[in-house]
């Protein structure tokens, strides 16, 4: 099964700590989001969408069955949620400085951890998977966010903490993964999920 891991597109606000902020997308948005899938070689017979509408208003124009989830919603920053991240930065650098030192066990006042956001992303994406499978689905794509793409690769790819911010997701970014249903030593259904380079 292929799975197409989408990043929404532009929104309306920029510059800000996003996050669970219900911020809009922008025409050139939906149009990025637009040309990210227009060269799928394969159709996509499973969606599942973060709630947020930067992600949600594309994948209701893109499929009448689309499900959304809240646990593919971006990270929480919590009490910086919606604020400029220069003016928390100059206001607040002994918080900003201790998240980044430690993002995965660390937080924004009131907000989560890159650990917290990638059980929950890997919680959902764990169940769709296996619901996708049981369907019998042969594509399946998540339209979430660039920081839950983050975490998700981490946990898929078993890497650590600097690594997931050496990662590069774009506006509209699009991240194709590999999946193999396989049957375990003791005989029970599996499978295994890898980074697929060639696909579209």
């Amino acid at each position: 099964m292929k799975i197409s891991l989408l990043r929404h597109g532009k929104t309306t606000e920029n510059g800000i700590y996003r996050g669970h902020t219900d911020v809009a997308l922008t025409d050139q948005g939906l149009e990025q989001m637009q040309q990210a899938v227009a060269g799928f070689d394969l159709p996509v017979d499973y969606l599942v969408s973060s709630d947020l509408q930067r992600c949600a208003k594309f994948a209701a124009l893109l499929a009448t069955k689309e499900q959304l989830d809240k646990r593919f919603q971006e990270m929480s920053f919590g009490d910086w949620d919606g604020k400029s991240r220069s003016d928390i930065w100059s206001t607040q650098p002994e918080a900003v400085n201790a998240f980044w030192s430690n993002p995965m066990e660390s937080s924004p006042p009131n907000g989560e951890s890159v650990s917290q956001l990638q059980a929950r992303a890997m919680e959902a994406f764990h169940e769709h998977v296996k619901c996708a499978i049981d369907l019998h689905c042969e594509h399946m794509l998540i339209v979430t966010h660039g920081g839950v793409i983050r975490a998700m690769l981490g946990s898929i790819l078993h890497m650590g903490a600097k690594g997931l911010f050496n990662l590069n997701i774009p506006y509209a970014g699009l991240v194709p993964l590999h999946l193999v249903c396989f049957d375990d030593e003791s005989g029970q259904p599996d499978y295994h999920i890898s980074l697929d380079f060639f696909a579209n």
